[in-house]
């Protein structure tokens, strides 16, 4: 029974073997043509054959898909990527070349993940080092053209936002999230040009320094001035005010008010010996 059964197998695996191997060849094909996205990214699937080539207008999302084997598939991060370069070279209002080490941060729209490839044809790596760095190299030339070298001497944050606003206006459209852009590190500047302006802001804060020394000794001359005039006020009011005190007590001083007072001091003794004067009261 069992000789049997195993001439049967052999000869069904003989009769149907190029039926089976092309079953397990179409079987590993049809395996291989999924596709895995990886969470963070989205898929983009062109179409190699028939009338409908082109890009696939519909992303794909994180999961295991199916792929048709004359398509293929090209998968693009959503999350933040985060590029320096250093060595960009630009120039100020006055024509100064300034060096500058520059990061700037994004991510891309899902949504917006085919139309970026349709119009670039290239992966991330090409999109960044390339037409996002452009865009940067761009619009800090704009933004410094306008700019004088004591302004980012002097301070770098009115500048970056206005190179950020020019690169935000130009990656939005394309389904580019602009993040950020920032220095690393500080702008380097000519040596020349260092001390030139040193020695401006030293001269500047100097005649600050005399400025604020002469409102101080104008203020305390005020001060003094002030102090004096209150001063000689106080003499004249106690001036008058003694004037007229002595005017009212020498109105009200009369003879009866005199002998009054002599009375009340007097303690009631005569003097034992006179030249003959009457004295100073009158005895009745």
């Amino acid at each position: 029974m069992k000789e049997r059964q195993k001439r049967y197998i052999i000869t069904f695996l003989i009769k149907y073997k190029y039926f089976l191997i092309g079953f397990l060849i179409l079987f590993i094909a049809w395996c291989k043509c999924f596709t895995m996205i990886s969470p963070g990214y989205v898929g983009v699937v062109i179409d190699m054959l028939g009338g409908n080539k082109g890009i696939d207008p519909k992303e794909l999302h994180v999961g295991m898909h199916w792929i048709a084997p004359w398509k293929r598939t090209y998968q693009f991060p959503i999350f933040e990527q985060n590029t320096s370069w250093k060595g960009f070279t630009f120039q100020t209002s006055e024509g100064m070349a300034v060096d500058a080490d520059v990061g700037i941060t994004y991510h891309l729209r899902a949504d917006c993940i085919p139309t970026v490839f349709q119009k670039y044809r290239r992966g991330m790596k090409e999109i960044n080092d390339v037409f996002v760095m452009n865009f940067l190299r761009d619009a800090i030339n704009k933004a410094a053209s306008k700019t004088c070298i004591e302004d980012l001497y002097s301070g770098k944050q009115g500048f970056f936002d206005d190179v950020e606003a020019h690169v935000r206006s130009d990656l939005a459209p394309l389904g580019i999230e602009l993040s950020r852009i920032y220095l690393i590190g500080r702008f380097h500047f000519p040596d020349t040009v260092i001390a030139a302006l040193n020695s401006k802001i030293e001269a500047m804060q100097r005649a600050q320094q005399r400025e604020n020394e002469l409102r101080e000794a104008e203020a305390e001359a005020k001060k003094q001035i002030a102090k004096a005039e209150g001063a000689a006020r106080c003499a004249i009011l106690k001036a008058e005010s003694e004037a007229k005190a002595n005017t009212v007590l020498s109105q009200s001083i009369t003879s009866e008010l005199i002998s009054w007072q002599s009375v009340q001091k007097w303690d009631g003794k005569l003097p034992h010996v006179t030249s003959g004067a009457v004295p100073f009261i009158e005895v009745k």
